[in-house]
């Protein structure tokens, strides 16, 4: 299910919305000052794929927006 990432405009609270398919404007509402001036943040995503038979996950994906792993060029791989 993907994960939103949103921060409000007015307060800075920084939330997440897990939605089945497309944010609808009832996600985009602080939940703690009410308001609706809200901006979707595009920080990553993660997958899994089967392993190729050492029985590891392949994990692939990007990094971002949050200051986390820069998917493994910084070193932390």
């Amino acid at each position: 299910m993907p994960t939103y990432d949103l921060t409000c405009d007015d307060c800075t609270t920084r939330f997440e919305r897990f939605r089945q398919g497309f944010l609808r404007d009832e996600d985009r509402v602080c939940p703690d000052c009410g308001s609706v001036h809200v901006t979707q943040l595009f920080t990553g995503f993660v997958t899994a794929r089967p392993s190729r038979g050492d029985g590891a996950p392949t994990v692939t994906g990007f990094g971002g927006g949050g200051g986390g792993c820069c998917g493994g060029s910084c070193g932390c791989g």
